[in-house]
């Protein structure tokens, strides 16, 4: 069982809320809820969580504008944060907000969905500080152990946010599109996703073999 981990659930559904920070709770975390933006702004200055799960639908300030405070504020931009709602992710939300988001949950969120996003979000942070001190050791140029640690989060991010998408627009499993779908925003984050995939190989080859 994962201990220690401070997590920040925030919806305006107080019931849910409850129902997800004590679930949190029985799981280890450190869990505390916030039933607005505001609020929670309030408690993350107080005390900086260490994921952040966060709902779209909140008035009056939404949660992509929460996001937007939470990733303007040094001290908190690169808290990972797991966004939730009842709609579907879309391609001008991942153009906007795809390198701001750890994750995305669609409503309604079962309780081992969300439990899983979080120790998915531990699990690859984990990892890719394994690599960081594997790369570390071997003597690797420090600027190049950087862009591996950035590229290959975004990367795992964004195979994440791609499979989401792949429920609604014609996405092959490996990330390809499946027709000539006529939707160059969609190619546009296939592309970045395929050459940053690439750099990653790259910087994985010469830093850890």
């Amino acid at each position: 069982m994962t201990t220690g981990l401070k997590v920040l659930y925030i919806d305006d559904e107080a019931l849910l809320k409850m129902a997800f920070v004590e679930t949190l709770k029985q799981q280890g975390y450190d869990a505390r809820g916030a039933i607005s933006g505001k609020e929670a702004l309030e408690l993350i200055d107080a005390e900086i969580p260490d994921i952040i799960i966060l709902d779209v639908m909140m008035k009056p300030m939404d949660g992509w504008e929460t996001l937007s405070h939470i990733k303007n504020n040094e001290a908190t931009r690169h808290v990972p944060i797991i966004m939730q709602t009842g709609k579907s992710l879309t391609i001008k939300d991942v153009i906007k907000y795809g390198d701001q988001i750890e994750d995305y949950l669609i409503k309604p969120v079962r309780l081992p969905d969300l439990v899983k996003s979080v120790e998915g979000v531990r699990e690859r942070k984990e990892m890719i500080s394994r690599e960081v001190d594997q790369a570390t050791v071997k003597g690797g140029d420090s600027n190049l152990i950087v862009e591996y640690s950035n590229v290959r989060h975004r990367t795992l991010i964004g195979k994440r946010l791609i499979t989401i998408l792949g429920r609604i627009y014609p996405i092959r499993t490996d990330g390809t599109i499946e027709t000539d779908f006529d939707m160059p925003e969609l190619h546009e984050i296939i592309n970045r996703f395929e050459e940053e995939r690439k750099r990653c190989r790259e910087l994985h080859k010469i830093l850890l073999g």
